[in-house]
């Protein structure tokens, strides 16, 4: 053993080793400065909140798990709520639960990752409480998750099945939260203040990540029709080089489906919009219908070639496709178009892809139709279907495109096929009823395929 460590060293006979090595040691410096990056990173979603006292002579404790940082934002509006009406409030994040005397209610504000999980900085924090004795003190849960998950808030509900089932008492039952929704979150107060005797006012301002400098470069508008104009944003980033791309600079990774958010001048509130392209794409893209008197849409189609705006990327992992070449149907009407889009834009291995889109009418409100057309005969999209309402043998609603193509949606089903459904919800509810009379012979449904991770909706 020693002669052979003293080669690798002296590199005597084994040059090829010993230069491995010595490559390998010079990537410890890179694990070093890549830790500490991502270590500030995760403090940086901590706030300072005003007021947070000592753990010990609190009498209202608030524990927060939150992956992203938004959780934070509700965590800050019940701290700030809780201190205006004379509590002594500390707020932490969960791994550092307890309970001390001083303490005579506790809430636990959780968010869930992934499928059921944690996030990553609370992923013992499930077991800590689970090895504490049940104490007096009421211990209450909110959950934060999306409903397209699986899951859906699977990471609040362990909690709180493992607090009442250790005998702690609580002040509410478990509610979840849909997509940091604020008007849930206001009506989850208003019964805490029934429950607590006491008027609460939660002014919550969600938490803006960092955002970037977007560029219009190019539009493309459509008449729309009565449901109003839209437009298809191309926008590019100004910064470039080695230097962006790096951690913490520049533009952040992003794929097709993920959420561009854009807060709009005049308001705290940011509005999110379906990525019709990718990271590699090198641009950015969405598509916006203008709301009567819609701020951010409003504010998005006065931009010009030229315009600038700020944005931020938010990740949608459970919408976004993976490298599998298992069968993909898209279906989408509207502007939901936008992320199937980008799924066949950057469908470069040509994986087979089936597309059912609906609209009114097809001079008015078919999105992306050249370059959809383009895709067909490139063979990144495998087989068109469209319906248009609003035209004489139009084919109705995109639900009428599934029920002509039964046959082969269960066959593509059969074959492992994964479902992208993108649109507004009534849609996204006639098309789950449909799905259901389709796949009965297989023995499937929607929820299986939920389950399975084979179905999953952007919906609004």
């Amino acid at each position: 053993l020693y002669d052979w460590v003293y080669a690798l060293h002296t590199g005597q006979g084994l040059w090829a080793w010993a230069l491995i090595l010595g490559l390998a040691g010079l990537c410890i410096p890179v694990f070093w400065a890549s830790g500490f990056l991502i270590w500030r990173q995760g403090g940086a979603r901590v706030p300072r909140l005003a007021d947070n006292r000592p753990a010990q002579r609190a009498d209202t404790l608030i524990f927060v798990a939150s992956e992203g940082g938004t959780t934070w934002g509700f965590a800050q509006a019940l701290h700030d709520a809780l201190t205006r009406n004379g509590h002594a409030v500390h707020t932490a994040p969960l791994e550092q639960f307890q309970t001390p005397e001083s303490a005579r209610q506790v809430f636990i504000l959780a968010a869930t990752y992934g499928d059921g999980q944690a996030p990553a900085h609370a992923v013992r924090a499930l077991d800590r409480i689970a090895g504490l004795a049940a104490g007096p003190v009421p211990v209450s849960v909110l959950g934060f998750g999306d409903r397209q998950f699986p899951d859906f808030c699977g990471y609040a509900e362990a909690l709180d099945r493992t607090l009442r089932a250790a005998g702690w008492p609580h002040i509410l039952p478990l509610e979840c939260i849909h997509q940091q929704s604020p008007q849930q979150f206001d009506r989850w107060g208003a019964a805490l203040s029934r429950a607590l005797g006491e008027t609460l006012t939660l002014d919550y301002v969600p938490r803006i990540p960092p955002t970037f400098s977007l560029e219009l470069v190019e539009r493309q508008d459509y008449a729309g029709g009565d449901v109003g104009p839209t437009a298809i944003l191309r926008l590019r980033w100004r910064d470039s080089g080695l230097l962006a791309r790096l951690p913490g600079r520049g533009m952040p990774h992003f794929k097709a489906g993920d959420l561009m958010g854009v807060v709009p001048p005049g308001s705290p509130v940011p509005r999110f919009y379906s990525l019709a392209s990718g990271f590699r794409d090198g641009f950015l893209e969405i598509c916006v219908r203008r709301m009567p008197d819609g701020i951010c849409s409003g504010f998005l189609h006065d931009l010009r070639p030229g315009d600038s705006v700020q944005a931020f990327i938010k990740p949608n992992p459970g919408f976004t496709l993976d490298a599998s070449r298992r069968p993909v149907v898209l279906i989408g009407a509207g502007t939901g178009i936008a992320p199937l889009a980008g799924f066949i834009r950057g469908n470069a291995r040509k994986t087979p892809m089936f597309l059912y889109f609906g609209a009114r009418h097809p001079d008015e409100d078919f999105y992306f139709g050249a370059s959809i057309r383009r895709w067909l005969d490139e063979g990144r999209l495998s087989a068109l279907s469209m319906a248009f309402s609003r035209v004489k043998e139009g084919g109705g609603y995109v639900q009428d495109a599934l029920r002509r193509d039964a046959d082969r949606l269960r066959a593509l089903v059969a074959e492992g096929a994964v479902l992208r459904i993108c649109g507004s919800r009534p849609m996204a509810n006639g098309v789950v009823e449909v799905l259901n009379d389709i796949l009965s012979p297989l023995g499937l449904d929607v929820r299986r395929l939920r389950e399975r991770e084979r179905y999953a909706e952007d919906v609004f």
